[in-house]
């Protein structure tokens, strides 16, 4: 799927709309067959389906309890990730001092345009044209420490064992700092294939017709259950979709991102 296009169904809530609506549509599709099998065939209520009612359901509840539990490892994930961003920021940030006093004001203005561009990544709202903007301004800045550390370490020539302790220990902190910007950033695009949110959602429509055809041959309308039944499916499912992707809906990562804010001030 188009990434403006999730951003959009997430932000206007489409899935929920869509969800009451198929599944209300689904109900009363399914009572109006079970009525007129009820009047043309007399058909009735047997105990197989209470068996089709129990294995629907089942399914259904286990499709759930999977991407709920996929979705909160991957939250808790994500969050240890920019923690870890963090801590390699600030780790490299305070090896800056271990260079020559002249060459540490250039690398410590570059730190700080790096964790600015860092914040503003996931800014809402946001483009997604801007946002990759931005990340291809922080790759630039990035480059530009890299490449200030370097020569800023080959100033020390020649080499002493000291110097070479320096350029061990900075280099490597940057470089981790990198890859942890990495990390975090495809962190934030892993989620479970579309065929398992198709699946549950076929299952909550599936659901709600097989529901609407017991009431058809029962005669007996429940509008209470029916839409208790409806909210709480709707409910469950959105919540775990914005867990899914805490940039985009309700549930966010922003206390989180407070903490790189709180860093940066102490630039």
């Amino acid at each position: 799927m188009n990434e403006a296009l999730r951003i959009y169904i997430i932000d206007h809530h489409l899935v929920a709309v869509t969800l009451i609506l198929g599944m209300a549509l689904m109900v009363e599709i399914g009572w109006q067959v079970g009525r007129r099998a009820k009047a043309k065939y007399n058909a009735s209520k047997i105990n197989a389906s209470d068996t089709f009612m129990a294995a629907i359901f089942g399914l259904l509840a286990l499709v759930i309890a999977i991407t709920f539990s996929g979705a909160s490892d991957r939250f808790d994930k994500r969050r240890d990730l920019i923690m870890n961003e963090l801590s390699t920021i600030s780790s490299a940030y305070l090896s800056i001092d271990l260079l020559k006093a002249e060459d540490q004001p250039k690398l410590r203005a570059l730190f700080k345009k790096y964790v600015d561009l860092r914040l503003q990544v996931y800014k809402k709202p946001m483009a997604i044209e801007d946002q990759a903007k931005i990340f291809q301004q922080r790759l630039e800045i990035g480059n530009e420490i890299w490449q200030g550390a370097v020569k800023a370490v080959k100033t020390m020539s020649p080499l002493s064992f000291a110097d070479t302790l320096v350029a061990a220990k900075i280099l490597p902190t940057i470089s981790a700092m990198f890859d942890a910007s990495d990390y975090q950033r495809v962190g934030m695009k892993t989620h479970p294939p579309p065929a398992l949110w198709a699946l549950l959602f076929l299952l909550a429509f599936v659901g709600s017709l097989v529901a609407g055809y017991i009431m058809g041959i029962e005669e007996r309308r429940d509008w209470l259950l029916t839409i208790v039944f409806i909210i709480v499916m709707v409910a469950t499912i959105s919540l775990v979709l914005d867990i899914e992707h805490p940039r985009d809906g309700m549930i966010n990562l922003d206390r989180v991102d407070q903490e790189i804010a709180h860093f940066r001030n102490s630039m």
